[in-house]
Formats: structure tokens, sequence, C-alpha cells
């Protein structure tokens, strides 16, 4: 019978929390495969991966649409595997599905904040809270999480659900710890890291720690076989196979090792308790010391949480030694030291203290780049242990029942206060691609486009773009990346352009190469597998740089649409380009003085064709000196200050840091700013091309 009405206030939570749910996304609920919860950017380029890759592709592990003609592993795409990959599944082998794909991917995304919050709803009961607190509580922790935020975007990482249903499973293995426990916890973990890497890091933690504290605590015996077994399944397992699932269709060597971002984007003490959104008034945002917080570090814990902390941490260090526990129950206590490892590494702890080599050194860890994400584990962990407290203490108090409840009733309203505050960002998800939701219904059939799709093997954006190595940079202009997306979901063309993580860095230079100057000949046309010519698409804004207006002057207009115009570019005219275009000739001879000026990897020579006022060149104070001279031009010539770097597609050496000072040069930009200036990086022989 107790177990019957458990189970029924269990079901009665779970309806009202949906409610909840599904009144915070009500401007979206009824529209879910028209509405993109992002219209550009990674969202926009999230639902395209995920579209393609059911309508195109022929295999499941990996996606053609991008990065041609080498596509790209599934994984490192951002396309949520297990969603698009079931979702294919279904479709080729049951009942046609696919062009309901974007309400599935919005639908399943807002389940899991039901399901995230009903698990620490979950949580609450098994510590024997009320339900009507469990309830009101729990919901605005989910509301109040920073995983709210990444549903504008980071869809992968704005899964609320497994974070909790760890913590929930964990809890459960604590209070009695069984081979089928054990087994889903092993699949929440191997299903929460298909999704996103980042979420296994969470896992880690918590096993490594439960399994500290039981061979420290004498609990299990470390003699044993039986509790590595469990170890096994609840870890190894799952990371065994994602790797195995990563790595077996993966040929790409040469991803980055380093990614950008380990230092820029770690949490702060202040991006995590302090209150800096701007929903406060005379917000913190406003000081200048919040600065250096970037989006990616702010985990805010809730003003409840953060000065529940600091009270329990004070009074913890005037209490006795034996009772310094800071959770005082030894389930959560090993859930907060977890958390707090955490927390310390997402701000970047200890690599802050000069052990950036020491970083470098591990590989797993070098890859990490937005380590401020680490504090979420921490967020939900600080906020269940205080609001457990605060219960425990209020409902123990012999004080007037109407005084508790009033009390209480403040804390959750301050608590619900934050969460509508943080919430109003689901007013920006909010988002109509027409182009988009007209190119899906038409995937593979469309007739009304001013081109034969069936005479190009891809598209090529200009201006171009490519965001993924974290070594070369390029960012979509002009909206390029939505209108590429919506030809390559309506035609089935891949685009050679790039929107995902970690793509190759040989494959990112072959690519990038066709929209620099043409020091040699195209090596990207040697990986081409049709003779087919490439489409230009090409923006009416104007932006295009000089290598890419040549690309269309060697192009053949086909048609225009609305602000496209589109060009047929034979791969024989695109192999002619470095051939007419003998760039390199007038450089060689200072280019090859280039090898007894190099210091290590890297060499700087500067030139000019002109003659006249005088250009003198220096290196900035704390910099070793690479060269220095002056140089004669004209003030209203354009001017070439050019670095060979060699090695540049190699990993790290494009972020090398190259400062010139050139203080008449500057001044003359300043007072001319109509001059035409530019930086090049160029190549000779084994010493690559980078240009901006």
């Amino acid at each position: 019978m107790l177990q019957m009405k458990t189970q029924q206030k269990n079901a009665i939570a779970l309806l009202l929390i949906t409610a909840a749910v599904l009144v915070l996304f009500s401007p979206l609920i009824f529209n879910l495969n028209s509405t993109y919860f992002s219209g550009g950017g990674d969202g926009l380029k999230a639902y395209y991966g995920a579209v393609y890759h059911n309508y195109y592709d022929k295999n499941y592990h990996r996606l053609e649409g991008m990065n041609h003609p080498y596509g790209e592993n599934i994984f490192f795409t951002g396309s949520q595997p297990p969603i698009s990959n079931t979702v294919k599944f279904i479709d080729q082998n049951i009942f046609p599905c696919s062009k309901y794909l974007v309400g599935i991917i919005n639908a399943m995304m807002i389940a899991s904040v039901i399901l995230g919050i009903f698990f620490i709803y979950l949580i609450f009961r098994r510590f024997k809270i009320s339900a009507w607190y469990s309830l009101l509580v729990a919901i605005g922790i989910g509301f109040l999480s920073p995983q709210i935020s990444r549903l504008g975007g980071h869809f992968s990482l704005g899964w609320m659900v497994w974070i909790p249903l760890q913590l929930y499973i964990l809890l459960l293995i604590q209070e009695k710890r069984t081979w089928k426990r054990s087994l889903l916890f092993g699949l929440s973990a191997l299903f929460a890291c298909m999704m996103h890497l980042y979420f296994f890091i969470f896992t880690g933690l918590l096993v490594l720690f439960y399994w500290g504290n039981q061979f420290i605590s004498k609990k299990d015996n470390i003699k044993s076989v039986f509790p590595y077994l469990h170890i096994f399944i609840q870890l190894l397992i799952p990371f065994l196979l994602i790797h195995l699932l990563m790595g077996q269709f993966d040929a790409v060597v040469d991803r980055t090792n380093v990614p950008w971002g380990f230092f820029e984007n770690r949490a702060y003490p202040g991006s995590v308790f302090l209150p800096i959104l701007d929903f406060y008034p005379y917000s913190m945002s406003e000081f200048e010391f919040t600065d250096k917080y970037a989006w990616e570090g702010i985990s805010y814990v809730g003003i409840i949480a953060g000065v529940g902390f600091i009270a329990i941490m004070i009074s913890k260090l005037i209490t006795k030694k034996s009772k310094r526990s800071f959770s005082d129950n030894p389930k959560t206590e090993v859930w907060f030291w977890a958390s707090l490892a955490a927390l310390l590494f997402s701000m970047g702890v200890p690599f802050i203290f000069g052990l950036e080599n020491l970083r470098l050194s591990f590989g797993p860890i070098a890859q990490i780049r937005a380590v401020g994400r680490f504090a979420w584990l921490f967020y939900y962990v600080l906020n269940i242990i205080v609001f457990i407290k605060i219960y425990r203490l209020f409902s123990t108090r012999k004080i007037h029942p109407g005084v508790n409840a009033s009390i209480l009733g403040v804390i959750i309203a301050v608590l619900f206060w934050e969460a509508y505050y943080n919430t109003r960002v689901v007013n920006r998800f909010n988002n109509q691609v027409p182009s988009f939701t007209q190119a899906i219904d038409r995937a593979g059939k469309s007739n009304d486009l001013p081109f034969d799709k069936g005479e190009y093997q891809a598209f090529m954006p200009l201006p171009y773009f490519h965001v993924g190595s974290e070594s070369t940079w390029i960012s979509p202009k002009c909206g390029s990346e939505q209108k590429i997306f919506t030809l390559s979901a309506a035609t089935g063309l891949p685009t050679n352009a790039v929107m995902m993580s970690r793509t190759s860095l040989s494959q990112t230079y072959k690519n990038v190469a066709l929209i620099l100057t043409p020091w040699k000949r195209y090596e990207v046309l040697d990986d081409y597998t049709s003779e087919k010519p490439i489409l230009l698409v090409v923006d009416t804004c104007d932006q295009l740089n000089a290598n890419e207006k040549r690309l269309i002057r060697h192009a053949s207009f086909v048609g225009a649409d609305g602000d496209s115009k589109y060009y047929s570019l034979k791969i024989d005219s695109l192999k002619s380009i470095p051939e007419k275009y003998q760039f390199p000739a007038q450089y060689n001879a200072v280019v090859d003085s280039i090898h007894g000026l190099a210091r290590d990897r890297l060499a700087a020579i500067s030139h000019s064709v002109f003659s006249g006022d005088i250009l003198k060149i220096k290196a900035p104070q704390n910099y070793e000196l690479i060269f220095e001279t002056e140089i004669k031009l004209k003030p209203e010539k354009p001017v070439f200050l050019r670095f060979w770097i060699k090695d540049v597609d190699s990993d790290l050496v494009a972020r090398t840091t190259v400062k010139y000072l050139a203080m008449y040069f500057l001044i003359h930009l300043y007072l001319c700013p109509h001059r035409n200036t530019s930086i090049e990086f160029g190549r000779k022989g084994n010493w690559p091309q980078r240009e901006f």
C-alpha cells in the first residue's frame, strides 16, 4: 500500500513537472517541427547535420554533408547521434519519419528537461523529503540550471537529464549495490557520452570518488574481484564502447590535441557564486571585474545555494573535527567531494598555477576546451545538499508551524524568482526558418532552383567559412551558413565549408587553400572522386576577399535566386588558377633566404615592390627579434608584410603569436584609412601559406 501511494505521488509529480515545463516552452510546442531553438550558428548546424544524415548519408557513422570531399565522423558534428541514428533506422526499416526529425529533436530536448527535474525530485524523495517541497525545489533547481541556456545552440550539452539521472542511480547503488543498478549506471554513462563527451567526465568523477570512499572506508575488500567488475560495468565498458564507436570508423589522425579555450573559458568563484546575471537590480555584471567571465564559465548556483554553502562552511569550521562532514550524510558527502573536484577543475586548478606543461602532457585533459562547464556537477550537488539541509532545519525546529512554512515559502519564492529570470532565455528559442523547413519538405526532389543539382559534386559558399579545426577559424558572413545548409538539405549536395569540431588539420588546410593566394597547386583536388564542377554560392553582400573574387572570375554564371548568385566552377578551371598566377615568382629570391633566418619553426621576411618612404620593422619588447629592416615605399601604394611559418598545418603552429611593430606604417594607416593593407602568410616548399 505504501509503495502504491509513493508511485501515485511520483506519477502526479511527473505530470506537474511536465505541465510546468510545457508552460515554459508553450510558445514552441505547438509548432515543434517548424520551430528552431536556434536559427543559425551551432544550433542550425545541429539540425542540418541530423537532417542531411537521415536523408542522404549511406552510413550511420559518417556525415558527408560538410568538409567535402572528406566528410566527418558523426560524433564530431554535433548531430546528436543517438537521436539522428535512431530516427534513421526507424525511417529505413519500420516507417517513414525523417520529415519529423526537427520536431523529434525539439521534443527530446524538452523531455530531457522534464526528466532531469523529475530525477532531482526523486533524489529528494529518497532522502525522505516531503513531496510538495521536493516538487517545488526540483522545478526551481531545474529552471535555474545553467544547461537551460545551452538549448539555444549547444543542443547536446542542453540535455539536463544526464547529471540528475546518474546521481539518482548512484544513490540507488549506495543504498544497495546490484549488478542491475551498475548496468543501468553504465548504460546512462554510455548514452550521455554518445551525446557529448563532457558528460563522461562527470561520470568518471562520481564513480572514482564513490569507489575511493568504498576502499578508504574499507566497505569493500580491495583484494576481492567483485568490486572491480562493478567498476568495469559502470565506467570502463562505456568508455571502451564509445572509444570503439568513435575510432572504428575514423581514419583521421591529425585532429588538434590542444583546442583553444582552456584558460579563456574557465569558471571563477564570482561566476559561480555571485549574482552577476542581469535580472538583479544594480547587477554585478556591470562591474569591471566580471569582464573576465566568459559565458562558458558562468554556472551561477543561485543565491540560496551560495549563501547556504558559506553558512555550512562556517559552521563546519567551528565544529569538532569528527563532525566536519559537509553534508552530514555519507551518500551526499561522496557527491560533494566529487563535485568540488569538478568545480576546482572548472576554474583551471591546478593548471592555472604555472602548470601548463603538465596539462599538455595529459592528452584527455589537453583536449578540453570549455572547462567552465564542469561546474555544472557542483551546481546540482550543492543545490540538492543545501535544500535538504534547509528542509530538515525547519522541519525539526520547534517553531510555530506557520512560521516554518512562511520561511520555507520565502526561500522557495527566491529560488523561483531567479529561476524565472534565468528561463527568459527560452523566448529566444522560438525561431522560424521557413527556407530550411521548406528544404526538408522537398529534400531530394527539389526542381525549382536555378541550377541542375545533378551537374555538381558540391557547394562552395562565398564568403567561405570554416569553423572547427581549432587552428583556422573563418567565421560565416552574411548569413551564408543558413543558405548553404538549406541548399544542401534540399538537394543532397555536400559543401566544402565546415562548422563542426576537431576537423582534421590537413583536410582543413587543403580546403582553406582554395580561398587563399594560390602559391602552388590545390592539393584538395587530388582527393576529389568526381570531375563534376563545384557550384559557387555567392552572396551579394560585399564581403568577398580578392581570392574569392578570383574564383568567380574563373567560373561561369548559372543564375540568381534572392540575394545569392550561382556560378559553375569547372575542376580544370580550378586547377589552372595556380598555373596562371605565378605569385611566388617575384618573391623566390627573398623566400630562399628565409632558411638562413629561421630560428626553430618561425622565420619572417618583409618585401615591398615599391620605393619611396621608409617603413622600419622592429621586434617588440620581450619578443625574440626575428627580422629588422627598413623598407622603401610610397604612401599611396599597397604594402604587404609577409611571414612564412614552417609546418603551419601542424597542430598549434598556426596559433603562434607573431608581433610586429611598424610605427610609421601604423601612423600612416590611421591618417589614411583608405589605404589597401593586408598581412599575408606565404608558402615556399614546406613553408605553407596562411593569409589574413
